[in-house]
């Protein structure tokens, strides 16, 4: 993350296939610092997953968000704060990247 940036969103990856004899679940938490770096990590994260958002501006939480991630869209659970509306534009982002690759592959 850039030293001087004021702002960045933590995203909270919770697992949903856990074993019985788990106890304590973490969730695996990414610092995104842009917008392409967040469309990334939603191309890689499985289906049928939960996430939050935290977005943080100059060390405090100003906007939270809970997410369920399908195999066709991302429901929002609730969304607080900076995170009102926060997801739509990654969302966005999200389904242009898939239609390219179904396009490229469609050449293919």
């Amino acid at each position: 993350m850039n030293a001087l940036s004021i702002g960045h969103a933590e995203l909270y990856i919770y697992p949903e296939k856990v074993a019985l004899e788990d106890t304590i679940v973490s969730p695996q938490r990414i610092d995104i610092a842009d917008m392409a770096e967040l469309v990334r990590v939603l191309q890689m994260m499985p289906v049928e997953t939960s996430f939050s958002v935290l977005l943080v501006m100059n060390d405090c939480v100003v906007g939270n968000g809970k997410y369920f991630m399908t195999h066709e869209t991302v429901t929002v659970l609730h969304e607080y704060g900076a995170c009102a509306g926060f997801i739509a534009k990654p969302l966005n982002l999200l389904k242009e990247a898939q239609a390219q690759q179904q396009a490229q592959n469609t050449n293919s």
